[in-house]
């Protein structure tokens, strides 16, 4: 059977297929017509070889005029068995609209840097930009398998990849709970992301609107359990720090270092609410002596073994110790050498040698050539 017209099949697709133009059953004869609707440009492929584009119009074959058709002539009237022979029609004014599934993909959840799967549901709309680059990424792999029913598939995939790439990395900003509440914030972010990747594609993004975006259940209980111990040393610390700034008036990072050693302020400091009565007053001018209590509390026991120790070496309050030998008196012996101790140039406060860092304000003497 002879093939005397070569047409647009039609459809809904944005690329239509006349398969097989030159198989067992067709044949085109010189004379034969190519017709390209407006707004379509249409490619021959010859063995997953593309030819130019033939835009809208009316193209007679085998005339010899158009190199790609003589060597379609010669090839076709040695009657090349291996030689398979499609049309395809490329729509560049129209828009396709497809709501699409992204699938599982990963996403970094920022707070606790924990790596969860999220799904999303997503509705765009696309045209062809470029039908000579969308064409050489769909028959880059061209068979006589191929079919329209195959185009659709293969458009998606192309368009998931960027979305699932610019959707992961722009939730991966926010909290889970602000997912859902910010589709439209996120989904405009996102489109600019989306559409400069599948300009390389040939495809031209319309419009893109984020639906849903859903976390499985099983990435959720584990952010709750870390959420819940998190939440838990939060609230100690935060309760601990509350108190502080109740006694400070919540000038904790100014106090000195007796006031930090007793925890008692001796600024007698007023509350933000304003005046102060007696009875604060009195609380005030009792604050140094409490403090000045507090700190001798604090100093007496350092200074209980030296002082037991001499009184127990010298007759200073009465009555001499023997040694074994009887006659020799303990005050001959020479007291213990006292711990030596360097003093912290950031809180003043006494160090022993041997340590590198103030215990009391993390001064490092190390680094500083002390």
């Amino acid at each position: 059977m002879y093939q005397s017209v070569i047409r647009d099949p039609g459809g809904n697709g944005l690329i239509r297929i006349q398969p097989d133009v030159c198989g067992q059953r067709f044949s085109v004869v010189n004379g034969s017509i190519l017709i390209v609707p407006p707004g379509t440009t249409a490619f021959v492929a010859i063995n997953g070889t593309l030819s130019p584009p033939y835009g809208p119009g009316r193209y007679e074959l085998f005339t010899g005029v158009d190199p790609f058709f003589v060597r379609f002539r010669n090839i076709l009237t040695h009657g090349d068995p291996g030689t398979t022979v499609s049309v395809f029609f490329v729509s560049t004014e129209r828009a396709k609209f497809v709501r699409l599934g992204t699938g599982e993909f990963p996403f970094r959840e920022h707070r606790f840097q924990l790596t969860m799967k999220a799904l999303a549901s997503c509705n765009l709309s696309y045209s062809i930009s470029d039908p000579l680059r969308i064409l050489k990424k769909l028959v880059g792999s061209y068979s006589s398998d191929f079919s329209e029913e195959d185009i659709d598939p293969c458009i998606e995939q192309m368009v998931l990849a960027p979305i699932r790439e610019a959707v992961s990395r722009e939730i991966s900003r926010l909290d889970v709970t602000e997912f859902n509440s910010q589709l439209s914030h996120i989904g405009n972010l996102a489109s600019a992301a989306i559409r400069s990747s599948l300009s390389e594609y040939g495809i031209r993004l319309e419009r893109f609107d984020l639906v849903a975006v859903n976390i499985p259940d099983p990435e959720l209980q584990r952010l709750y359990a870390l959420e819940q111990e998190y939440a838990g040393g939060k609230t100690k610390t935060d309760l601990e720090l509350d108190n502080l700034k109740r006694i400070w008036n919540g000038n904790v990072n100014n106090r000195t270092l007796s006031e930090m050693m007793t925890g008692i302020s001796s600024r007698g400091q007023t509350p933000s609410g304003g005046a102060v009565d007696c009875r604060e007053g009195n609380a005030g001018g009792m604050a140094p002596l409490m403090m000045q209590m507090m700190m001798l509390s604090q100093v007496l026991p350092a200074f209980r073994e030296p002082l037991a120790e001499m009184t127990r070496h010298t007759d200073m309050f009465g009555g001499s110790t023997s040694s074994p030998q009887g006659n020799t008196s303990s005050a001959d012996a020479p007291p213990p050498m006292p711990d030596r101790h360097k003093r912290c140039p950031s809180c003043n406060g006494n160090v022993a040698r041997a340590n590198d860092i103030c215990p009391i304000c993390g001064y490092r003497f190390h680094e500083r050539n002390d």
